[in-house]
């Protein structure tokens, strides 16, 4: 083998672990970090209004201004501009002056409207882990139930090739080998309808990872303890990524009402021109000065302000609103989360063993020749059940400890 063949085949060697890394939640958080376009996009209006901050306070650009004025078009000296005394070619320059607390105004309008896109940044980062690590669970768990009932069609499997031998010895009516024909099937039916279900798990965690759901996932993190103490989830709660964006909206508002309250001063604005006429006439200046004449501020400034204020009003009634919700929202998870935890510890104390020694006490008993084969299959089938119902209770929990973990953006890892 040459050298670019031993180079090849390390280089492939070197690909192949990390290619079959395992997916941990965090590596899929980190991944969306850097690929999310959900996140990007949000990040591109903050850099958007980051531009107007301090642009927006400053003056207008000049305006030139250029023509001929006074140009005859009777006469003996129509069209023509170098014979009529009046007639001038003339450049000028304008500058508009918006009065000082319109600029400041404006200023701050940027600067608010800056702030509130930082914290849609917040709020679409909290989000978008929330959605991660429930969609990461739901494979997960989904998974679980697949291995579970994959699991019960190996028993079923085994049992059959046992009954078909004892059958071929007269041990064994057919009817037996009829039922667990039927309970094989049956369960090979849940375990396709359950590989839809983690497909479908798959498909919605590429939504917002893309194709590195498709590799196989790590082991699962400890969902029996919250990231963070129920008492401080509650403490926290006014800095609810939501509620920071409805409050940078409400101080955006703010600043709406400052502006509109500007215009009731006048704006101006100074024009400087400079007019030919020469060789036969003397050339020219002119110097003009413009102001606005907010003359009648009650039909119309006032009722931009008054607009404004409504505006404010509205914000304020929202984040109230917005308040209630979340704290609604966040008791819900902790009541999800204390709810599954309960009903976990009752499958593991009790449900799930006294399953399983019921379907030891049929097995044995069927060995012995002194039970049915319906008592072993409906027994054996009490524990897939149970164990199914315990990870189903395992993904809630899941998903109350992801969206109370993540209320907040958290950054790096855990």
């Amino acid at each position: 083998m040459n050298s670019f063949g031993v180079l090849t085949l390390a280089a492939v060697l070197a690909a192949a672990p990390a290619q079959a890394q395992p997916l941990s939640l965090q590596e899929a958080l980190r991944t969306a970090e850097t690929q999310s376009p959900r996140l990007s996009a949000q990040r591109f209006a903050a850099d958007a209004a980051a531009a107007q901050v301090g642009r927006a306070a400053e003056l207008p650009d000049p305006k030139l201004r250029l023509g001929l004025e006074n140009l005859p078009v009777t006469g003996e000296d129509r069209l023509r501009y170098d014979r009529d005394f009046m007639t001038m070619r003339s450049v000028g320059l304008m500058q508009e002056f918006p009065n000082a607390d319109k600029r400041a105004a404006r200023d701050v309008r940027a600067t608010r409207m800056h702030e509130l896109e930082g914290a849609n940044v917040q709020a679409q980062r909290s989000a978008l882990q929330r959605e991660i690590a429930t969609a990461w669970l739901d494979v997960h768990y989904a998974e679980r139930v697949r291995e579970a009932l994959e699991r019960r069609v190996r028993q079923f499997r085994l049992q059959a090739d046992a009954v078909s031998a004892a059958i071929s010895r007269g041990r064994q009516n057919a009817a037996d080998s009829f039922m667990l024909r039927q309970a094989l099937e049956g369960a090979s039916v849940r375990v396709i309808e359950q590989e839809r279900q983690v497909e479908r798990s798959r498909l919605a965690l590429s939504v917002l990872i893309g194709a590195a759901a498709r590799r196989e996932l790590a082991p699962a993190p400890d969902t029996g303890q919250l990231l963070h103490a129920q008492e401080r989830l509650l403490e926290r709660l006014e800095r609810h990524p939501a509620l920071r964006t409805v409050e940078e909206r409400e101080a955006l508002a703010r600043a709406e009402v400052e502006l509109a309250r500007s215009a009731r001063k006048s704006d101006w604005a100074l024009e400087l021109g400079y007019a030919q006429r020469r060789p036969s006439f003397d050339n020219m200046i002119t110097v003009m000065a413009t102001f606005e004449l907010p003359w009648q501020t009650g039909r119309r400034q006032d009722r931009d302000v008054a607009s404004r204020l409504a505006e404010l009003e509205q914000v304020r009634a929202q984040r109230e609103d917005e308040r209630r919700v979340r704290e609604a929202e966040l008791r819900g998870w902790l009541a999800d989360f204390e709810s599954a935890s309960r009903r976990i510890e009752r499958f593991e104390r009790a449900l799930l063993p006294l399953a399983r020694e019921r379907a030891a006490a049929a097995a044995a008993a069927f060995r012995g020749a002194r039970g049915e084969l319906a008592p072993v299959l409906e027994a054996e089938g009490a524990v897939t059940e149970a164990e199914i119902e315990l990870i189903q209770a395992l993904a809630e929990r899941g998903r109350a400890w992801a969206n109370l973990g993540y209320l907040f953006p958290v950054e790096g890892e855990q």
